[in-house]
Order: C-alpha cells, then structure tokens, then sequence
C-alpha cells in the first residue's frame, strides 16, 4: 500500500511495506525542522498493528533539535510496544551528525532497506 502525506508544511511522506518494516521516507528538503507529522503517521500505524518502522530521510544533510526530539519520543513510543524504529539510507552529512550525537548507538542505522532485519 502506498500513501503519501503531503499538508501545508513543506515535508512530504511517502510510505510503504517492506518485509516486517513499514517504511516511511521523508523529503523535507536540505533541513529537517519538524517532525510532527511523522509522529502523527507513526501513532497510525501502531494502531494498525505496524510496530516495525523505518525512516528514511531522503535529501536531508541536517536535522534540527526539536526535530530530533520528535524522532526520540517516536523511538521511545515504538520500543515500548515491543517494535522497532530504525532509519535507512542517511545522507552522509546527516549520518555525520547522527553519529556525533550518538544517535546511532539507540537508533539502529542501515545504508539500505537492504539490510532491514527480516523479523
């Protein structure tokens, strides 16, 4: 099933199965400043069942604080369901950010939806 979630704001989701993982990617352009809607997709989708989510941030190189923050709170709310939120295919710059945070240490990381466990 694809959907694509595209409102006012200038972020556009675009979502679809992969194996046990639901994938989400997200294009918001060279910046991620607002990941409220990613947040209202995730809690869909955990109503639906879906507790395997994977994030991809297609062309984004940086991610702000609050945005980062929503993507914690969505990390916290899945694992606490039993599943799983990983992100795929980070740009480098963003991989590098991630990385300095130590975000790559609670979120997992994969280069591509390749590498997706597959339970």
């Amino acid at each position: 099933m694809n959907e694509t979630a595209s409102h006012e704001s200038p972020i556009h989701i675009e979502t679809y199965a992969r194996g046990v993982y639901q994938i989400l990617k997200i294009d918001g352009g060279n910046s991620i400043t607002d990941l409220s809607e990613l947040k209202d997709l995730i809690c869909l989708y955990l109503d639906k069942g879906r507790k395997k989510i994977a994030v991809s941030f297609t062309s984004a190189s940086y991610i702000y604080s609050g945005a980062l923050k929503v993507l914690i709170d969505c990390y916290n709310r899945i694992v606490g369901t039993g599943g799983d939120l990983c992100i795929i295919e980070p740009n480098p710059g963003l991989f590098d950010t991630l990385e300095l945070l130590n975000i790559d240490r609670i979120i997992g990381i994969y280069v591509s939806e390749d590498y997706l466990p597959q339970s």
